[in-house]
């Protein structure tokens, strides 16, 4: 049963595990020390080999890399879908009008 757990840890380190694989890892490591405490051996012993392989800055824990294109991009995406957000709403809802502030919230009050 262990071992099974352990190839999974193996398959998650190496960026293998589906989103739902992972989830159901990560239960498990919650309620089993076993496996949690394989997972920390397999993690120092990568740094230890990738250290010794001259990456001195290899880390326990893999983190995710965002390329800055894939970051722009989506940050370009977000800006978009605001303006349109806000530009539907104004078509929708209207904004405050021409007049002045009191002017409007007066009206806002008499509805």
């Amino acid at each position: 049963m262990h071992e099974d757990w352990v190839r999974q840890v193996d398959l998650e380190l190496d960026g293998e595990l589906s989103l739902p694989e992972r989830a159901a890892l990560s239960r498990h490591l919650a309620t089993c020390r076993h496996c949690a405490e394989a997972r920390v051996s397999h993690l120092e012993m990568r740094v230890a080999f990738a250290r010794s392989a001259g990456e001195p800055h290899a880390r326990t824990v893999p983190r995710p890399r965002i390329r800055a294109r894939a970051l722009a991009i989506a940050v370009a995406l977000a800006l978009v879908a605001g303006a349109a957000a806000g530009w539907l709403a104004h078509g929708r809802w209207g904004g405050p009008g021409a007049g002045p502030l009191e002017a409007t919230r007066a009206t806002f009050v008499a509805q």
